[in-house]
């Protein structure tokens, strides 16, 4: 096991869904909600979700180390094997990989300017797109619901902590229609939350009594 029981420690797993989800549903209008309900990230946002960090915890403490080439993450639980894939993780948030993805550059700037006006912001934390969100006046609903997928995505799909930096590019993929529906959305947060699993105990130091 990546932990020997004799050295397990306890530790805090935080979760956004629930206080973006409220943030998001209390922002857009009844009209801009069944906008963002009709993308592949509606049922995510409405999904009644039990968050169990002691749980999450627990498994990362009984996970096996394996070879980097192989797939998915593997814990051993009450005596045997189990291995959670990328099918695992399509099953349970109903993202799957696309066929055909659009190799598309979605550098569009249009979202920033309209979110910072003139001021080139090139470095703004999760924390400042989320109170911005909040804050904004948006008399448009595309424009909306759009801002609001970027932070859905960036805080809870990817899930950053608020202190970190907030990937401006999603702005961009997520104001570009075509781009945003062909997009491997499933691979792209697959891999990020499997390198996460698989580092989160790396570097931890050793408490001794």
């Amino acid at each position: 096991m990546a932990v020997s029981s004799d050295k397990y420690f306890p530790a805090t797993v935080s979760c956004q869904v629930h206080k973006i989800g409220s943030l998001i549903k209390d922002k857009l209008t009844k009209e801009q909600l069944q906008m963002f309900d009709k993308t592949i990230f509606g049922p995510l946002l409405n999904v009644n979700m039990v968050f169990n960090d002691q749980l999450i915890h627990h498994f990362l403490l009984m996970q096996i180390p394996e070879d980097g080439n192989v797939n998915g993450i593997c814990f051993s639980v009450l005596g045997k094997n189990v291995r959670f894939t990328q099918k695992e993780f399509n099953i349970i948030t109903g993202l799957w990989p696309t066929n055909n993805p659009l190799e598309k550059d979605c550098d569009s700037k249009r979202l920033q300017s309209l979110l910072f006006g003139l001021e080139n912001k090139k470095l703004i934390t999760c924390l400042e797109i989320e109170e911005i969100f909040k804050n904004f006046e948006f008399t448009n609903d595309d424009d909306a619901v759009k801002v609001a997928l970027a932070v859905f995505i960036e805080t809870v799909m990817v899930g950053k902590d608020k202190k970190t930096q907030f990937d401006m590019d999603i702005l961009g993929r997520v104001d570009d229609e075509e781009a945003f529906k062909s997009f491997d959305w499933s691979t792209f947060f697959y891999t990020r939350l499997l390198n996460s699993l698989k580092t989160s105990l790396q570097g931890k130091k050793k408490h001794t009594s």
